[in-house]
């Protein structure tokens, strides 16, 4: 078992990336704030994948923005109590739960305005159109896809096939689900 020896606090500046964490606020499919924090913590074996991700997209006038990191299992099971469905929301008692374990993150990427480069659906759009490999969406948004995949393979990183911002490290079930007691103090 890959145990964690701490959380990592994920910050902007130092990883070259933004932070928006969707379920710090409204603005997400469940219409309420899941998380009283706005940090974004992340397994350290993940934070360097991040953190590389980042330096190859820089020569390209590019950078990662962070919708989710890791998640404590009572969001995850807020989240599945508002949108029941495996195949977009893992159920606490039985799924895998990558975020819960901090090995998973939801991202896109922007550019030099920060504006979002198209990828052909918003964050946690449950349709099959936010299937990896999905030609109902534009050429544009399949070659961003292909950009952000490419780039979160090359630093060790796994795409799950329903949803086209989530990577998470292999090999999930080596990691363990984070405990409320080890979840470094939030800050307010």
């Amino acid at each position: 078992m890959k145990l964690p020896t701490e959380l990592k606090l994920i910050t902007a500046k130092p990883f070259g990336i933004d932070i928006e964490l969707a379920y710090a606020t409204s603005n997400n499919f469940t219409g309420h704030a899941i998380y009283k924090s706005h940090d974004c913590y992340l397994h350290p074996l993940a934070a360097q994948g991040i953190k590389h991700a980042s330096a190859l997209l820089r020569p390209l006038n590019l950078k990662l923005k962070v919708w989710d990191a890791f998640r404590p299992k009572t969001a995850q099971a807020e989240l599945f109590r508002c949108f029941p469905d495996p195949d977009y929301v893992s159920d606490p008692e039985t799924g895998l739960c990558s975020h819960c374990r901090g090995i998973a993150v939801d991202l896109t990427i922007i550019d030099h305005f920060g504006h979002e480069l198209e990828m052909g659906t918003p964050f946690d759009d449950f349709r099959p159109q936010a299937h990896h490999g999905n030609k109902q969406v534009s050429e544009l948004a399949q070659r961003n896809r292909l950009l952000l995949a490419g780039v979160m393979n090359i630093v060790g990183f796994d795409p799950i096939d329903t949803e086209w911002w989530h990577y998470q490290l292999p090999d999930a079930m080596d990691y363990p689900i984070i405990k409320p007691e080890q979840i470094p103090p939030i800050s307010h």
